[in-house]
């Protein structure tokens, strides 16, 4: 929608987004967390003692959600020295202090669909975030254009529609879960908890999953910031095609997210081959969904391009990089399973550490100098060549590092 007011405006809210997101999941790994520790408890048969990951969480959601708010305030007053685009620069950082209220409604929903999960309830939050983006669509309509009665606030008024969005989100899984019986029985039946003790449990496991994604997503933040240097149309084109292969990659999230789960179980019931036959499982299913995307974004360009823009000469530009988006898809798959398998064994600190090499010490100086006019002149394209060699490395490390660790998985019981 925003790219219908200007290809700046559409450009502005996909930066604002990313650096929106950049600083979000450090608190959202937090609670990432939270789905190991679930799902292995209730592997375990404890399943009526993880209420108190819910109290505590809520808790922390305080200290954190003002440390991302201070945090995303100051990040809009150092966006100036990225020598982006002076239009686009002013109009994200307008975007992006827009955002900031509704980061503790977005923290909360994580909390409490990160609980779910670990109990293998994952369609209440499905249902629940497909309503809000049908609302999301309609929030998006009448305040970026002006209908039913609002005021047409432009770009802005996607931020604000986010935000409303956010608060659909929060609202209607806390009902849920204060209103499910089963979940009334779990919270009869957890005891009270020494708050210390679960939140170091909690933020052990959360911080280098926090700190894993901080990477990443900054990571794809600074991809922005090169592609802006390579001027407007391939700033604007690399945000629609990395915002496509997003939208695929929230499947593969799903999945990657479900091994994750399993695997929990089989490792709090101590069962190995539980383990292995999950992992397997969940392996194959990427394989077979990556494979349908790679299809599609290879026979079906210009069409997909075209949801996003009717700018003839931005779908031209735009194109090349759907070839290298198909190979990305695959790279980028496999290693966000590999850290989800890891972290069904509560394995998150090595896997932290190999997400910085291959991003930062391979990842984003392989796209700069394959896109930079001082390197190999490759324009945009290059950036994804490099998306290509760091996830194409992080995946064979991070599925290997699984593969060792499930020999010796025995002795971690």
């Amino acid at each position: 929608m925003c790219g219908l007011v200007s290809n700046d405006a559409q450009a502005a809210v996909g930066i604002g987004s990313a650096i929106y997101f950049l600083f979000i999941v450090l608190g959202l790994g937090v609670y990432f967390g939270i789905t190991s520790l679930v799902s292995i408890a209730d592997g375990a048969g404890k399943r009526d003692k993880t209420w108190k990951y819910i109290r505590t969480g809520l808790v922390l959601s305080i200290p954190i959600s003002i440390a991302l708010g201070v945090l995303l305030f100051l990040s809009s007053y150092f966006f100036d020295y990225l020598n982006q685009p002076e239009a686009v620069s002013q109009m994200t950082k307008s975007y992006l202090i827009a955002l900031i209220w509704g980061t503790p409604f977005f923290l909360v929903f994580t909390l409490y669909s990160s609980y779910l999960n670990g109990l293998g309830k994952t369609w209440p939050p499905m249902i629940i975030t497909a309503i809000a983006l049908v609302l999301n669509y309609f929030f998006n309509d009448w305040l970026i254009f002006g209908k039913m009665g609002m005021p047409a606030y432009g770009f802005i008024g996607s931020a604000f529609a986010t935000n409303l969005s956010k608060v659909v989100l929060c609202m209607l899984l806390v009902l849920y879960a204060h209103t499910s019986k089963e979940l009334e029985l779990i919270r009869n039946n957890t005891s009270t908890s020494n708050w210390r003790v679960t939140s170091q449990r909690i933020l052990t496991i959360g911080l280098p999953i926090g700190f894993q994604l901080f990477l990443e997503v900054f990571a794809f933040t600074v991809s922005f910031i090169i592609a802006g240097w390579l001027g407007n149309m391939s700033l604007t084109a690399h945000q629609i095609v990395l915002n496509m292969a997003s939208v695929t990659f929230m499947f593969i999230t799903g999945i990657s997210t479900s091994s994750n789960i399993m695997i929990g179980n089989g490792y709090g019931a101590k069962d190995k081959n539980h383990i292995y036959e999950s992992a397997k499982a969940c392996a194959l299913l990427i394989l077979g969904v990556e494979i349908i995307f790679v299809l599609a974004f290879i026979l079906f360009p210009k069409t997909l391009i075209s949801i996003y823009t009717n700018d003839a000469q931005l779908i031209g530009f735009a194109v090349p990089l759907m070839v290298m988006a198909a190979a990305f898809q695959v790279s980028d798959g496999f290693q966000n399973l590999g850290l989800n398998m890891l972290r069904g064994i509560k394995d998150v600190r090595i896997p932290a550490l190999i997400a910085f090499v291959s991003y930062w010490l391979v990842m984003i100086p392989a796209s700069y100098w394959l896109a930079m006019p001082n390197g190999f002149n490759m324009g945009v394209i290059g950036v994804w060549w490099g998306f290509v060699i760091g996830l194409s490395l992080a995946s064979l490390i991070l599925i290997y590092r699984f593969s060792q660790q499930l020999k010796t998985i025995e002795t971690r019981w």
